[in-house]
């Protein structure tokens, strides 16, 4: 069979967007009592790939913005995982892995990573899947090809980096477009468009052409679970907003009443 570029059908997101949804589809419908209190319709088995998937989201939002000079791939196949992203442009190759911390503190302490107090091992994977991609790039271009690992941290509300990891680079969501196009050009146009051309191809990846998803249809799915998640949210906000104005009156009855007490 003649190689396919259906890499480029690939987007941000779709693996964990696909475990998302089937998730959510073996889940038993939420009652009625569970969406008026505005509990999560989420299951365990969603919650962690629904984080990733709109760390993803967001991080191809900035990728898409970088300019006709880079090439981006989503959600690019390795066999046991996906890589987020893949990144090609004048300042190399760049595999990013993302780590959504949600308006939490991230510590970082060289190879040790800490979300809200929790270990991570983000750092040593982001590693790991850029050698694997170098490796694979390599085979296929035929000579070396050198990848730097990316881990893109988003929605921190503190980044603290202790101590870097050499080989890995820490970046913020917001910074990332910035870095990228401000880094030193280590590759020409021609090189760029060699490598995208040899990274596009399904031969060049594991099971690249095993699974071909309905991507548009994906997206719809997985929107409906987001708008069904947000109003959630807001029932959560609603009902916790109001026992604490009740709370507050409640306090301020009695008060009132000791007062009056004492003035008699």
């Amino acid at each position: 069979m003649a190689p396919t570029r259906i890499l480029r059908d690939r987007v941000a997101g779709q693996s964990a967007m696909w475990h998302v949804v089937s998730a959510q589809q073996l889940a038993a419908p939420q009652s009625s009592i569970g969406r008026f209190f505005g509990v999560s319709p989420l299951t365990p088995e969603a919650r962690i790939s629904y984080r990733g998937a709109l760390g993803e989201l967001l991080v191809g939002d900035v990728l898409e913005n970088l300019g006709h000079r880079w090439d981006v791939l989503h959600d690019v196949p390795l066999g046991y995982s996906s890589l987020d992203h893949l990144v090609i442009g004048p300042a190399g190759v760049f595999t990013v892995h993302t780590a959504n911390c949600n308006g939490v503190d991230a510590v970082i302490d060289d190879d040790a990573m800490l979300v809200a107090g929790e270990a991570r091992h983000d750092i040593p994977l982001a590693r790991a899947v850029a050698g694997e991609v170098a490796q694979i790039l390599s085979a296929a271009a035929g000579r070396p090809i050198t990848v730097s690992p990316l881990l893109v941290v988003v929605g921190p509300r503190r980044l603290i980096v202790r101590t870097a990891p050499g080989d890995v680079a820490i970046i913020t969501s917001t910074d990332l477009e910035r870095r990228l196009c401000t880094a030193p050009q280590t590759l020409n146009g021609d090189e760029v468009a060699l490598i995208s051309d040899i990274a596009d191809l399904d031969v060049t990846w594991p099971v690249a052409g095993e699974t071909v998803l309905d991507t548009q249809k994906l997206h719809r799915d997985f929107s409906v679970i987001r708008a069904h998640v947000g109003t959630a949210l807001v029932r959560r906000i609603a009902w916790a907003a109001a026992a604490t104005t009740v709370v507050y009156i409640s306090v301020c009855s009695v008060i009132a009443a000791l007062v009056s007490m004492m003035m008699k």
